[in-house]
C-alpha cells in the first residue's frame, strides 16, 4: 500500500495576518466554543456565492484567516461576516473553504460545484391554445407563463439533474403534457408528466465502509476518485494519515482527535461527487454498537408525533371545551393533556414500542372562543390543535402548567427519550398581545389589488395569512425577528427540551432561522435538534438546512411518492425508488430529514390503502360526511410496508400517533381522533407488535443508522441495502403479483422482508 501523496487539491499560499478579536466579548469566548455542529456543504452558484460565515463560526471575529485556493478566488472583509466565492473555470466537483481560527484550529467547509443543466420543455402551438402555463417541481408548483417562439411554446430553466413532475395549464385547465409519454400518478386520481435531466452520477465514485482497524478504518470504492476530503468533525485530515491502494483507502485517527465525534468522507472524479460517509467515533475508535451512541445523537431517533389534546386525558379537572353551539364535537377539545402524555411515558407505552423521541403538538395558550368556518356541516373550530397562539410562552391551562411539563420531561429523559416541542413562529392569533401592541408587526391582510392575502402558500409565501384571524408576522423587520427568536429560545432555556419542530418554515425569512439557531447555540449548552415543515421542491426545502439554520425538514416529496406507491396495488416501486435517490442527492446520504407515516394535515395512510378515502376526492369532505372505517384489512399490511420502508432508509422515521395500530381517518379533524389504547382488534395488535419488532431492528442496527445506502429495482421489486463495516441490512419490497426469490429467501407478493447480516456483535 503506497502513501497518498496528492489526494485533494491542497491549498497553497501565505496565510493572512492574524485577525483582531477585540470586538469579541471575552466572557462569551470562555463560555461558548467558536463553533457547534458539523459544517454542512455549500452548494455553489454559477458565478459567485455568498457564504454567511456566522452560519459556521458563532463569532466570526474568531476567524484568523482564510487560506487561498488555486481553484477559486474570494472576497472577505475581516470585520464582516460574509465571504464571496468566485469559482475558476477549472473548479472541480468537490472543494473546500479552509479557515484558520484564532485558537489555531483548522476548520473546513465542503464546497460543491454548480452542476445545474438546462431543462427544456416545448409544446407545439395549436388553434385551441389561447394561453399556456406550466407548473411543477422546477417552479415550486407555481404557474409560470410559457413563451411562444414561432409555432412552439417553450419553457427553459437551469435545474439540478433529476426527474421533475409537472403539468401544463392550457386556457386555465391543468392537464398532463400529451407530447411527453413519461407520467406518474399524482396521488389524487390523475397524472403528472415527468421531465428528465440526465445525470452522470453512475460514473462518479461510490464509497463504502470496509474494515475497522486499530485506531484506523478502511474504505472501498468504485470508480476511482480524483479528489477526497476527510474531515474529523470539521478539521481536515492531513495526508500523512491517509493511505491508498488500487481500491482501498485506509484512514488513521490521530491521538489528538480523541475528543472528536465524527469522521466525514467526501469524494469526486470528473463525473461528479460520490455519496458521503458519516462515521461516529468515540475516544478515537469507530463505534460499532448502537448502545454507545448518546441520547442526543439525533441520527438514532425514532420519532413519534402526538397531538396533545387527542392523546390521553390524564387530568379531567383541566378539561374545558369551547362553549359555543357553532363548534361541532369533532372540532372541539377532547381533554388530552400533558399529564396524560406523562402517564403513558411512565406506563412504558413508548418504550415498549421502541420510540425514543416524542414530538408534541404546540402547548402554548390558545383562544377560548370559536374561530374559522366549515360550511358543510356548518361548524367553527376551537384551538385544540395548538396552532393559534394567544401567548408564545404560557402553557395552555387545558394542557397543564410548567410543573407538569417539567415532570413530563423528567420522565422522558429517565427512559432515555428526547422530547421536541412544536413551535409556531409564523403567525399569532389576533388576541395575542404581540399583535394587539404591535399591529404593524403583521403583514398586510390585503394585496394591492384588494383581494385577501390568505392561503397564498406559494405566490405570497412570506406574507400570506393562514386565516383572517391569524396575522402573519413580518420577519423582514429586525424587531420582529428579535422578539420571536427570544420567545422560542425561552422554551429551551426554561425547560430541558431536546429540540423543536418548526411550523410553516417556508413562510418565514431565513434571517429568522439564522438568528434563532445562533441564539440557541450561544445560550443553550446542550445539542438542540431543529426540524422544519416545508411543502415545496427539494431545492426550496434544502435552502433552510445548514449548520446555521435548521438540521432538517420533513421530506414530503418522498412521503407523497410513498403513499402513492405503498397504498395501492399496481403503482410501480420505481417511483419511490427514484424519489429516494433524489432525496439522497439533495440532502446527503446521512441526513436528519423526517420520514413520516402521516401528519395532522393529511388523510390517514391506511384510509387511502383500504380504499375508504379515494385519492381523487376531497379528504376534508370525506371526514365530515362519512364514517371512515377500514373495509379492506389488507390495508394493515400496506401500512406495515410503509413503516418498514421508513425504518430502512436514511433519516429520522416519524410515526404519526395511531399509525402504530392503523387508526383510520380522512383529513382534519378526522385524522385527529382520540388515541385508542384499549379493546384493540387482532389486526391492530398484530400491526403494533410487528412494528415494535421493526423498530427494535432499526435501533440495534448500525447499518440502518449510519450505513451506506444502495437502491436497486428489479421489475416491481425494490432492494435497499444498508452496509456498515461488514454488517448488512437488506430490505426487499415486492409488489409483483408473484413470489420473488432473493438468494434462498422467498418474498411473497405485496409484502416485504428485511434480512440482517451481522459481523459485529455487542461487546
Amino acid at each position: 500500500m503506497k502513501k497518498l501523496s496528492y489526494f485533494f487539491l491542497f491549498l497553497v499560499g501565505i496565510l493572512f495576518s492574524h485577525c483582531s478579536t477585540k470586538n469579541l466579548e471575552p466572557k462569551s469566548l470562555k463560555m461558548v466554543p467558536l463553533y457547534k455542529g458539523l459544517s454542512t456543504p455549500v452548494y455553489l452558484k454559477k458565478d459567485s456565492t455568498q457564504i454567511n460565515l456566522k452560519d459556521y463560526i458563532l463569532y466570526p471575529d474568531g476567524i484568523d484567516s482564510i487560506l487561498p485556493s488555486s481553484t477559486y478566488t474570494y472576497k472577505w472583509n475581516k470585520s464582516g461576516t460574509k465571504v464571496i466565492i468566485y469559482p475558476n473555470p477549472d473548479f472541480p466537483p468537490l472543494e473546500r473553504l479552509n479557515l484558520r481560527l484564532s485558537n489555531g484550529e483548522k476548520y473546513s467547509i465542503p464546497l460543491y460545484k454548480y452542476n445545474k443543466k438546462k431543462l427544456h420543455i416545448s409544446v407545439p402551438d395549436a388553434p385551441q391554445i389561447k394561453s399556456l402555463q406550466i407548473k411543477g417541481e422546477m417552479t415550486n408548483w407555481q404557474a409560470v407563463e410559457m413563451k411562444k417562439e414561432g409555432n412552439t411554446w417553450v419553457f427553459n430553466k437551469e435545474v439540478n439533474p433529476g426527474n421533475f413532475q409537472y403539468v401544463l395549464i392550457i386556457n386555465g385547465k391543468e392537464t398532463p403534457d400529451s407530447g411527453n409519454p413519461k407520467k406518474v400518478s399524482n396521488g389524487m386520481g390523475g397524472f403528472n408528466s415527468v421531465a428528465v435531466v440526465e445525470d452522470t452520477y453512475l460514473k462518479a465514485p461510490h464509497i463504502k465502509t470496509y474494515q475497522i482497524l486499530a485506531k484506523a478504518f478502511s474504505l472501498k470504492f468504485d470508480h476511482k476518485p480524483k479528489q477526497i476530503l476527510i474531515l474529523i468533525d470539521n478539521v481536515p485530515l492531513e495526508n500523512q494519515y491517509i493511505q491508498i491502494d488500487s481500491n482501498t483507502i485506509t484512514i488513521s485517527l490521530p491521538e489528538n482527535f480523541k475528543d472528536k465525534k465524527f469522521a466525514r468522507i467526501y469524494a469526486a472524479n470528473e463525473f461528479g461527487r460520490s455519496n458521503d460517509l458519516l462515521i461516529p467515533i468515540k475516544n478515537g475508535e469507530v463505534i460499532t454498537n448502537p448502545d454507545d451512541l448518546p441520547r442526543n445523537d439525533f441520527h438514532k431517533q425514532i420519532m413519534y408525533f402526538l397531538m396533545v389534546d387527542r392523546f390521553y386525558n390524564g387530568d379531567t379537572l383541566n378539561d374545558y371545551k369551547v362553549l359555543n353551539d357553532t363548534v361541532l364535537a369533532k372540532a372541539n377539545y377532547f381533554g388530552g393533556d400533558l399529564s396524560g402524555v406523562a402517564k403513558k411515558i411512565q406506563e412504558g407505552y413508548f418504550k415498549s414500542l421502541g420510540v425514543n423521541t416524542l414530538w408534541l403538538s404546540p402547548i402554548t395558550q390558545n383562544p377560548l372562543g370559536a374561530y374559522g368556518l366549515w360550511k358543510n356541516p356548518y361548524t367553527k373550530f376551537s384551538g385544540y390543535h395548538g396552532y393559534w397562539p394567544v401567548s408564545n410562552t404560557k402553557i395552555d391551562s387545558r394542557f397543564g402548567n410548567d410543573a407538569i411539563f417539567t415532570n413530563l420531561l423528567k420522565k422522558a429523559h429517565g427512559q432515555n427519550m428526547n422530547v421536541l416541542l412544536d413551535y409556531v413562529a409564523n403567525h399569532v392569533h389576533k388576541e395575542n398581545p404581540i399583535y394587539k401592541k404591535h399591529p404593524d408587526w403583521a403583514t398586510n391582510l390585503y394585496l394591492p389589488d384588494g383581494s385577501l392575502n390568505t392561503e397564498k402558500w406559494d405566490s405570497h409565501r412570506l406574507t400570506t395569512w393562514f386565516d383572517t384571524f391569524l396575522p402573519t408576522l413580518d420577519f423582514s423587520k429586525p424587531e420582529v425577528v428579535e422578539a420571536m427568536t427570544d420567545s422560542a429560545v425561552y422554551w429551551v432555556k426554561k425547560f430541558e427540551l431536546d429540540g423543536f419542530r418548526h411550523d410553516a418554515t417556508k413562510h418565514i425569512q431565513q434571517d429568522f432561522w439564522r438568528k434563532l439557531t445562533w441564539k440557541i447555540k450561544t445560550q443553550v449548552p446542550r445539542p438542540i435538534y431543529q426540524i422544519g415543515e416545508t411543502y415545496g421542491s427539494p431545492e426550496l426545502i434544502r435552502s433552510y438546512i445548514n449548520t446555521g439554520m435548521l438540521d432538517a425538514q420533513f421530506d414530503f416529496n418522498l412521503y407523497d411518492a410513498s403513499v402513492g406507491v405503498f397504498a395501492t396495488n399496481n403503482a410501480s416501486l420505481k417511483r419511490v425508488s427514484d424519489q429516494l435517490k433524489e432525496s439522497l442527492k439533495y440532502y446527503g446520504h446521512h441526513h436528519l430529514m423526517g420520514n413520516i407515516t402521516g401528519n395532522q394535515d393529511r388523510v390517514r395512510f391506511i384510509s387511502y390503502a383500504s380504499g375508504d378515502v379515494k385519492f381523487n376526492e376531497g379528504g376534508k369532505e370525506a371526514g365530515w360526511t362519512r364514517d371512515i372505517k377500514i373495509t379492506d384489512s389488507t390495508a394493515f399490511d400496506k401500512l406495515l410496508m410503509l413503516h418498514a420502508f421508513n425504518l430502512s432508509i436514511p433519516g429520522v422515521p416519524c410515526i404519526y400517533y395511531g399509525d402504530e395500530i392503523g387508526m383510520p381517518g380522512a383529513n382534519d379533524p378526522d385524522n385527529r381522533r382520540m388515541m385508542k389504547f384499549d379493546h384493540l382488534t387482532k389486526k391492530e395488535k398484530n400491526l403494533k407488535q410487528k412494528l415494535a419488532r421493526l423498530i427494535k431492528l432499526r435501533s440495534h442496527s448500525m447499518p440502518l443508522i449510519y450505513g451506506t445506502t444502495d437502491i436497486k429495482t428489479q421489475g416491481n421489486v425494490m432492494i435497499i441495502t444498508r452496509e456498515y463495516f461488514g454488517d448488512k441490512n437488506i430490505s426487499i419490497f415486492n409488489k409483483e403479483n408473484k413470489n420473488f426469490i432473493y438468494r434462498k429467501d422467498t418474498i411473497l407478493p405485496q409484502s416485504f422482508k428485511i434480512i440482517s447480516l451481522k459481523k459485529h456483535q455487542k461487546k
